[in-house]
């Protein structure tokens, strides 16, 4: 049939309604038939407002938190810039511009050994003012040495407390490293799905 033999005038089509409404089995069917395409048709409905929902949700949560794989990344970016200045640093210099970079634990380590190196040569000349100490040489000046020797241990014990310092600044810096990472490729992840 086509759309033009489907379609009734209004006369006729309250005649056949009358129809089936003359009998107890045709007003069920249209009764059954009107609540069957309601219930299609709030299904549809339902469906495109979780449909709707779901989107609004999805939008309004890269909206509050999108920014924060940008920020994310902008941290991971001055970590990495942080890292790298950190081991450029070399003795006799104020500012670097790194040009690797290099392992943090190697910075931490050779301000470590540093730290031995320089108590080792202030117990040396410790050992040497006392040495001339006994053999008769100046007093004063053996005073003098003791108590340079003195110094050295007090800033190597500041040295050694920096190292340490730096020690745990590095592990700090490397776990925020591997957790922003560890965010952004979650991120990244979520993105490609």
């Amino acid at each position: 049939m086509s759309d033009a033999a489907l379609k009734i005038e209004p006369d006729e089509y309250d005649a056949i309604e009358r129809a089936v409404l003359e009998t107890p089995r045709g007003r069920w069917f249209l009764q059954e038939f009107a609540r069957r395409n309601r219930m299609s048709g709030t299904d549809e409905v339902i469906g495109a407002i979780e449909r709707l929902y779901d989107l609004a949700r999805e939008t309004a949560a890269e909206a509050r938190y999108g920014f924060l794989y940008h920020e994310m990344r902008e941290m991971r970016r001055a970590m990495s810039e942080t890292r790298a200045a950190i081991a450029a640093v070399k003795p006799g210099e104020r500012h670097n511009i790194p040009a690797s970079n290099d392992d943090l634990a190697a910075v931490a380590d050779a301000a470590d050994r540093a730290s031995r190196d320089v108590a080792e040569a202030a117990e040396r000349l410790q050992e040497i003012a006392g040495t001339l100490r006994k053999a008769g040489a100046d007093a004063d000046l053996c005073d003098e040495i003791e108590t340079h020797a003195s110094g050295i241990f007090m800033a190597s014990a500041y040295q050694e407390m920096t190292g340490k310092r730096i020690a745990l600044v590095v592990e700090a810096l490397e776990k925020a490293e591997r957790h922003v990472a560890n965010c952004i490729s979650l991120w990244e992840e979520e993105a490609r799905r």
